[in-house]
């Protein structure tokens, strides 16, 4: 598949999982609604209900966009005059598939539920420190669904400000929208209290707009990931039954954009070739084998928007 190709597969499937991942957030909120919330707390029951199920969606989804990699490279060979005798097909049942599904899965609930934890213990530790009671616990539980524990930090912030008339610094909050801040200038010019309802909304909308930040990148990865991972077992399939020889096939790093960020060994590795089945090695001696390569680690993967393509070497 060539370069061009792999990126518009991304862009389909980056879209695709950041629409499903905001919707799996909007199903989690509605069945943690804040009486029930408080309830819980209440009564001593663990606070949100539902995480594990929201993870196996987000991992059907993610599952859904390899397969859909798997099939487009498959398609990709099918077509190419070298296969022209041959039917290339992504075979969705082998056993190397069905596990890979299965690790995803297990990955995703186990990653999500310890996330979910972790945040909830750092609400209820400081909400603990300030005696707050269970129904602004239960809002800040709330507010807190579908978010890291830094970006519940970010919405606590924000609402604290906001409610403490510490204008200046909710302005400085990027994730707020225009409106928001107009009413927050106007409070600020007045010297008044914005009411309570306005709060709820305001830190509703920035709320959302941190969903809508974590859902890009979870979109990102993720689909890199998948179309990475899922072009690759398409051809090793085509590999293992003989469609297509192992050393007619070339792979190709693309580094992704030069921005500040972008990683200096990244950058060196693009238009670097290797034979399919070998390893990539970068220049601080890392072996991966492409782009998002889970030997990589976070140093490597973490915002990577680097890719892969191959081609057949005639």
């Amino acid at each position: 598949m060539s370069e061009r190709d792999q990126q518009k597969l991304i862009a389909l499937l980056e879209q695709r999982l950041g629409v499903k991942w905001a919707d799996i957030q909007e199903w989690l909120r509605s069945v943690n609604g804040l009486d029930e919330i408080e309830r819980r707390l209440v009564t001593g029951q663990y606070p949100i209900v539902g995480v594990e199920d929201a993870a196996r969606r987000l991992a059907d989804e993610i599952h859904g966009a390899y397969v859909t990699a798997g099939q487009t490279q498959a398609e990709w060979l099918d077509r190419h005059p070298r296969t022209a005798d041959t039917l290339v097909r992504f075979d969705t049942g082998q056993a190397a598939v069905v596990d890979r599904q299965r690790r995803n899965e297990l990955a995703t609930v186990q990653g999500l539920s310890t996330e979910s934890r972790d945040v909830l213990r750092t609400v209820f530790v400081e909400g603990a420190q300030s005696g707050v009671n269970p129904r602004q616990m239960a809002t800040r539980i709330r507010d807190s669904i579908g978010l890291t524990g830094q970006q519940e930090q970010w919405v606590a912030n924000y609402r604290r400000a906001l409610e403490q008339q510490d204008y200046s610094r909710a302005l400085g909050y990027e994730l707020s929208n225009g409106h928001a801040d107009r009413t927050v200038a106007s409070a600020q010019r007045r010297d008044v209290s914005i009411s309570p309802e306005r709060i709820d909304e305001m830190v509703e909308q920035y709320r959302s707009n941190a969903i809508d930040y974590r859902a890009e990148t979870i979109a990102r990865t993720e689909a890199q990931g998948a179309a990475e991972a899922g072009a690759t077992d398409s051809i090793q399939q085509a590999v293992s039954r003989g469609d297509v020889q192992a050393d007619e096939l070339i792979v190709e790093w693309h580094a992704g954009p030069a921005t500040l960020d972008s990683r200096p060994d990244h950058q060196a590795m693009d238009g670097v070739t290797v034979r399919f089945g070998e390893d990539f090695i970068l220049p601080d001696g890392t072996a991966m084998s492409g782009p998002h390569d889970p030997r990589g680690g976070a140093n490597h993967n973490a915002n990577c928007r680097c890719t892969k393509s191959t081609r057949i070497d005639l």
